[in-house]
């Protein structure tokens, strides 16, 4: 009896030290590529005098947690693939029924990683994730109010406004706020309007939040690309708008709200609360389906299940992401939510669980 336990304990360590060592493997090489792609993102924006480079790495720290809360279940239903499907090719799964452990039993030791790691999710979606949606808001509407002028560096064009206006600098004076040698172009109906002038500072309209810049002792030039009938004004002092959408690109309210302010009445709110709720369930019900899936014969390789695997995942997720939409828009009721996509997960991952203790 003694052997048999220290047996089971060898291979409960076993079995889930090799799942931890390829979740953590899988789960930074996707974060690293997830969050990568939204620096690279902030970089840009940077480029066009959006945010300073000191609110790169706050931004994307700021968003980490979003990223992990859905790299997570992800990573771990792959960490079940390759983990089990490994000790089924080699013959160790094998080994490990015939010593008295039953794939229930294995799937007992496997459910405290996996339990562990919804644990995580739900934290980061419940509390974390929010919180920080909120922190990136504030930094990123502050870089947008405050922190144009020193963020641009001079010789440089800059597009806002998606393209319709183009501003270029001399010399800029982070210190003062102003630049020197201003050139301005934006589309206006029928041609363009091109505005030089000698120096200019930024402001914020207070009411409507947009970005102008105050522009002194200089020129305006408006008409139709190679007509010589130019519309010429000069002006000591004219403001010109720069950004009409400074509040692009910040997280959406409800899903900054803390979990404890969501109010189920409202259709969006029930929707943002179903899909907190519905990630760390996401987690455990796909885990055990990768299990039951994850079944292979001892001639095909480790990876054999890693293709059909990730597409069952994918439809389960879009399928989520998919009822969470329809909730938002009023198609489908609040009271029937995810939960009708997560029994048939729930069902499909019962069915490949009985089928893989069949003997093959």
């Amino acid at each position: 009896m003694d052997d048999e336990r220290g047996f089971m304990a060898i291979a409960f360590r076993h079995v889930n030290r090799e799942l931890a060592a390829v979740f953590a493997v899988v789960f930074f090489a996707l974060l690293v590529i997830g969050l990568g792609g939204r620096f690279i993102g902030y970089l840009q924006d940077a480029a066009l005098g959006r945010y300073s480079a000191d609110a790169l790495w706050l931004l994307a720290g700021l968003r980490l947690p979003e990223f992990a809360q859905l790299t997570a279940p992800f990573a771990l239903i792959l960490a079940v693939l390759i983990t089990c499907g490994r000790l089924h090719a080699e013959g160790e799964f094998a080994a490990l029924t015939s010593g008295g452990a039953s794939s229930l039993r294995i799937l007992a030791w496997l459910a405290a990683g996996i339990l562990a790691v919804a644990a995580g999710v739900a934290g980061l979606a419940m509390v974390v994730t929010p919180a920080a949606m909120r922190s990136a808001s504030e930094v990123i509407a502050e870089q947008r109010s405050t922190i144009l002028l020193p963020s641009i560096p001079p010789g440089v064009f800059h597009s806002f406004d998606y393209g319709r206006r183009v501003t270029y600098a001399e010399e800029v004076d982070p210190e003062k706020q102003r630049l020197l040698g201003v050139f301005m172009s934006d589309r206006v109906e029928g041609g363009f309007a091109t505005v030089w002038a000698q120096a200019g500072s930024q402001y914020v309209d207070t009411e409507t939040g947009s970005r102008f810049l105050l522009l002194e002792r200089g020129a305006r030039y408006e008409g139709a690309a190679g007509d010589a009938d130019f519309n010429v004004v000069e002006f000591e002092r004219l403001g010109r708008r720069i950004e009409s959408n400074p509040q692009d690109g910040l997280p959406a309210e409800v899903g900054a709200l803390p979990s404890r302010e969501l109010d189920a009445a409202s259709i969006t709110h029930a929707a943002e609360l179903q899909w907190r709720l519905s990630l760390p369930l996401l987690t455990v019900v796909g885990a055990f389906a990768a299990f039951g899936l994850a079944r292979v014969g001892q001639r095909a390789g480790r990876f054999a299940r890693i293709v059909p695997g990730t597409v069952l995942f994918a439809a389960y997720f879009l399928s989520c992401a998919a009822a969470r939409g329809a909730i938002s828009d009023g198609t489908l009721p609040a009271a029937v939510g995810l939960w009708p996509v997560h029994g048939v997960m729930l069902a499909v991952a019962v069915h490949f669980i009985r089928r893989s203790a069949r003997p093959l």
